[in-house]
């Protein structure tokens, strides 16, 4: 270990980053859980939690961290600790993504209420990332969202590309969108399975042919829509992002049933014929979309009670998102006195 991350950059366990109390590590654990066959759900066992906490204490300065999107940070190490502490976490069998990431909600695979478990197509898209030699030709920081819905969603999460599942009369489909979270990024596809797949793969090979500081922003609008137009259907029906009241849906004649609330107001036009003026619509601030600047659903938080397919999830909030590693570790004891399998990291400082 002889690399140091910039800042800006990911500090992989590998690559620590130089702060102000010491180095820093960020981990994205890809397995330590129980062992269920299916997978992965990136969580670890309270044991190697705790295993871990004990190294943090043992070679940073006993501060650990979860970020807004759900990594794991250790601080206060030193060259040399940073390197006895990546060869414990080896030695724990934790293994740790290193490639680019690609991320499912903290109750994938578990939560009764999501529309489609997110992790299988999550990891055809990590193969497919490797198998077309990706991951050292994209920056550090570009990022891939996989979203199975669900009382955890991912909503919040900003992305280079965004993958969401919907419910149609058709099964499944999986909305490909690029550039900004679950309100503001710009919609590619409404698409199966493997063609989401292909599309975001392809995506993330424009924005490598760019260079490592490139992001899906920085597509151009013929590449958009060459990555808009393959294999997509229409999407379900929903109410159109528009607004009767600023013109983009025609006046029918005559006036609705609606205009005998009140007396519409005539006012002349420039050629003389008299026009109506439309009542204010009953639906502005509930239509679709963001058009009316209408009332949008507030993400959940993660700190709560959750049912799973098993038994309950609590999400516990970190105090800043950061935790004494002793304090961890007497939570993971208390978990494991309490038949806990395994603790996950959630978006929004969190575990779970």
């Amino acid at each position: 270990m002889n690399a140091f991350s910039r800042r800006g950059d990911c500090p992989a366990l590998s690559a620590p980053m130089q702060t102000g109390d010491g180095l820093l590590v960020r981990l994205n654990p890809s397995s330590g859980g129980p062992s269920s066959g299916g997978p992965s759900s990136g969580g670890l066992s309270p044991k190697l939690l705790i295993g871990l906490c004990e190294s943090a204490l043992r070679h940073g300065n006993g501060i650990m961290e979860v970020t807004a999107r759900g990594s794991l940070q250790i601080r206060g190490l030193t060259a040399d600790s940073a390197a006895l502490l990546a060869a414990e976490v080896d030695a724990l069998d934790i293994a740790v993504r290193t490639d680019v990431p690609v991320e499912t909600g903290p109750l994938a695979g578990i939560d009764p209420q999501e529309i489609a478990d997110p992790r299988p197509l999550a990891e055809r898209i990590r193969a497919a990332v490797e198998d077309a030699g990706l991951t050292q030709r994209l920056g550090p920081k570009v990022s891939v969202v996989v979203d199975g819905g669900g009382q955890l969603g991912l909503d919040t999460v900003t992305a280079d590309v965004r993958l969401a599942a919907t419910r149609t009369g058709a099964g499944i489909q999986w909305r490909v969108s690029v550039a900004g979270d679950g309100q503001n990024a710009r919609p590619l596809a409404f698409t199966d399975e493997g063609a989401a797949r292909d599309i975001a793969v392809a995506a993330l090979r424009m924005i490598a042919e760019k260079g490592r500081e490139a992001h899906a922003r920085d597509l151009s609008e013929r590449q958009l829509a060459s990555l808009a137009g393959w294999h997509s259907t229409a999407p379900p029906s929903v109410l159109p992002d528009i607004s009767p009241t600023r013109g983009e849906i025609a006046l029918s004649s005559p006036l609705s049933p609606i205009t005998s609330v009140a007396t519409p107001t005539v006012q002349p036009t420039a050629e003389g014929e008299p026009a109506p003026e439309l009542p204010i619509s009953p639906l502005v601030g509930e239509m679709s979309g963001r058009t009316e600047g209408g009332a949008v659903e507030r993400a959940r938080s993660p700190i709560g009670v959750f049912d799973i397919k098993t038994a309950i999830a609590l999400g516990i909030g970190l105090p800043y998102g950061s935790m004494p590693a002793d304090k961890i570790i007497a939570l993971a004891q208390h978990a494991l006195s309490l038949g806990t399998t395994e603790i996950r990291l959630a978006p929004g400082r969190a575990l779970l």
